[in-house]
């Protein structure tokens, strides 16, 4: 198992979460559509990619960011063209004339509609719309015997940038649009969508709750303590790393937060010491590690909590969340009292939480991680 930071880990790279994937096939076994509810960097994204690389029999899936999306109908223009680039499309119009035919239909309608809207000026009441298009194939689409699976990744940032761009009336509309889809689709097609971001606080925003309603939330925890060790040990053993007694249950207690990308960054920063000096990683290596891991030089990981909140969120928000984070950072634990005065604290407290930098304790808020803390207090500027 190699140790990969930054990127999503594939194949044999993958550290298996077991109880999560006998989760959602159960979910997608009883016909549900899912929403995956996980803060940043759990492992979420892995485990779509999981399920895409290494399907059961009967089960085809088909990845799709979306996050730089932001209009409805590229939206479905994109949805349209993966999926029909996909292996599940191949596999099942083998499998089935009827699915090859209506296949075939669509990639004409397909090509029809992108000849409109791209080569061609027309008043738009004239245009063909993807959307409609998708929504064809999503209802002729009987796969009965056969499940394809959408996994949809970043749906709530795409929401939001669709709010930003177009307005809280035509988001909400996306919404119906997705949620008409789901009602409609036939037998054995499934949408499994997640993101970094709450999609239930943006919709309680857009006063729209209801279209999501049908959703079944799967959550993904952080890593126990025991997955974690077990995570961090296969990681040291790879790249043939010694270590003390009592030095795993250590850096497990220290780190606090075990999610995945916090322990493949620290053990990428072991595995360097190791080669470094030849010497067992001890509990003092591990300390010194920590503190070393939130040097300004890793900014590259951490600078992404911070400029995610611009890209995610809009101005005002951001810089409330800005305050939040450096007040948090300076004061370690920080009571909800202390937030009162702030415009829509409450909303963007909840985010934090969501997107996996704060925790709430009995109205005490703290962070998650003490390596994140660390780098916050050091580095972000509000």
């Amino acid at each position: 198992m190699k140790n990969i930071v930054g990127q999503t880990p594939r194949g044999k790279d993958f550290f298996p979460r077991e109880q999560i994937i006998e989760k959602l096939y159960r979910r997608l076994d009883s016909g549900s559509h899912i929403y995956i509810s996980a803060p940043r960097r759990a492992g979420k994204t892995s485990i779509m990619r999981f399920l895409e690389d290494f399907p059961r029999d009967k089960y085809a899936f088909v990845y799709i960011s979306v996050e730089d999306i932001e209009e409805s109908e590229n939206y479905f223009k994109l949805l349209s063209e993966e999926l029909l680039e996909s292996e599940a499309v191949g596999r099942l119009a083998k499998a089935s004339e009827k699915v090859s035919n209506i296949f075939e239909r669509f990639k004409e309608h397909f090509k029809r509609v992108k000849l409109w809207n791209i080569e061609f000026e027309a008043p738009d009441q004239e245009k063909p719309r993807f959307i409609d298009e998708f929504e064809k194939l999503m209802r002729e689409l009987d796969t009965t015997d056969f499940k394809i699976v959408l996994l949809i990744d970043e749906f709530p940032i795409c929401l939001e940038r669709i709010i930003a761009e177009h307005g809280p009336k035509d988001a909400v509309e996306f919404l119906h649009s997705n949620r008409s889809i789901r009602q409609r689709v036939k037998q054995g097609i499934q949408f499994v969508y997640t993101g970094s971001i709450g999609l239930p606080n943006i919709t309680r925003k857009l006063n729209a709750t209801a279209t999501i309603n049908d959703l079944n939330v799967v959550s993904v925890p952080p890593l126990s303590e025991k997955e974690a060790a077990d995570f961090t040990r296969k990681l040291l053993k790879t790249y043939n790393v010694k270590y003390e007694p009592g030095t795993i249950k250590h850096l497990m207690q220290q780190l606090k937060w075990h999610i995945p990308f916090m322990i493949q960054l620290v053990v990428q920063m072991l595995i360097d010491e190791y080669d470094n000096t030849g010497e067992r990683i001890s509990n003092t290596i591990i300390d010194h590690i920590l503190q070393k891991a939130s040097n300004h030089r890793y900014n590259l990981y951490f600078e992404n909590y911070y400029s995610r909140l611009d890209k995610t969120l809009p101005p005002e928000e951001s810089q409330i969340a800005k305050h939040i984070l450096l007040l948090i950072a300076q004061q370690d634990k920080v009571p909800l009292d202390a937030f009162k005065q702030l415009k829509d604290a409450a909303r963007v407290l909840e985010i934090l939480e969501f997107d996996g930098y704060i925790n709430n304790q009995d109205d005490v808020f703290s962070f998650n991680s003490p390596i994140l803390q660390m780098w916050w207090r050091k580095y972000a500027v509000n």
